[in-house]
């Protein structure tokens, strides 16, 4: 049987990105096409002996999609022969990444007098529709253009992507991350700073850990974390995320933040071996690739991501 995807989303969000790497993996791609003409082509591509896979990519470029975005996503719902994938990305990174490429959101030519803020919200919500009804949602937030092209080939050769999985501490001081799905405040743990003998080391030291580790309210928390990590992976599993970010801050994210990441992604990884674990620490500028196992007395066992 033929494989057709038609490939939908935000300006900015890697479809471009994405057809050309689907092109590099054998399919046969056209791109911006009008609503109205997928079901021709769909019948054209399933009747040529030549082509047993192809893309059609389809957006907001169109003046349809502006007039009836409604309309469009249950015409595409209906559609015989073919699946539905919608890109997507946070606000903040369509922001940037129009700043650095310097092109114009297709929407200009409507509304020169609109912000790239204000243009990329309305074509969010215009979309919303189309995004609800979609076979599959890929976010490429957090995606360079490399691990966008990991992904669509691990999805479409070796089946399911690995889900990569962050656990970020980092200080309240310095700003919450921008690339942060989740963000947990955990100011009210007993601040080792505090402690003389402890206020030079960091949450991934053994004194450290051990000291937070005394007190009920931090396994109470470590629990919390855990049950709604627990909860929420398999769903952004589902939703096709390719990397999940579970943000922990504390004032100055040098111990209470970062002992709580170290505690909570060696429970994960353990529970999960089939996704890929990390513990990053923004402000110590470290990232580890966590390994079911091999942790240690003084923290994670180090391994390079």
């Amino acid at each position: 049987m033929k494989r057709i995807i038609i490939l939908t989303g935000e300006s900015g969000s890697g479809k471009s990105s994405a057809m050309r790497h689907l092109e590099d993996l054998g399919f046969y791609c056209i791109d911006n096409v009008p609503p109205s003409l997928i079901p021709n082509l769909i019948r054209l591509v399933e009747d040529n002996p030549e082509i047993d896979k192809a893309v059609l990519v389809t957006d907001i470029r169109n003046p349809e999609f502006r007039r009836s975005a409604s309309e469009i996503s249950h015409t595409l719902k209906s559609r015989p022969g073919a699946e539905v994938w919608f890109f997507t990305a946070n606000r903040e990174t369509l922001i940037k990444r129009f700043s650095e490429t310097r092109r114009p959101h297709p929407f200009e030519r409507y509304e020169p007098n609109k912000n790239i803020e204000l243009l990329i919200e309305e074509e969010k919500e215009i979309l919303e529709p189309l995004k609800k009804t979609a076979d599959r949602v890929v976010d490429t937030t957090s995606m360079t253009t490399h691990d966008l092209k990991r992904y669509l080939k691990e999805l479409l050769t070796g089946g399911k992507p690995r889900l990569k999985v962050t656990f970020l501490s980092f200080g309240f001081k310095n700003g919450i991350p921008a690339h942060a799905d989740n963000v947990f405040d955990v100011r009210f743990l007993p601040n080792p700073h505090f402690v003389p003998h402890l206020r030079a080391k960091t949450g991934a030291d053994a004194e450290v850990l051990s000291y937070m580790l005394k007190f009920k309210e931090t396994e109470e928390t470590i629990a919390f974390i855990s049950n709604f990590v627990r909860f929420s992976l398999p769903m952004y599993e589902r939703e096709g995320k390719a990397y999940v970010t579970y943000a922990v801050g504390c004032t100055g994210g040098q111990h209470r933040s970062v002992a709580v990441v170290e505690l909570v992604a060696v429970k994960v990884a353990r529970e999960f071996p089939h996704f890929e674990v990390f513990a990053e620490h923004r402000e110590q500028n470290e990232r580890r690739r966590i390994t079911p196992g091999r942790e240690r007395s003084g923290g994670l066992s180090r391994e390079s991501p």
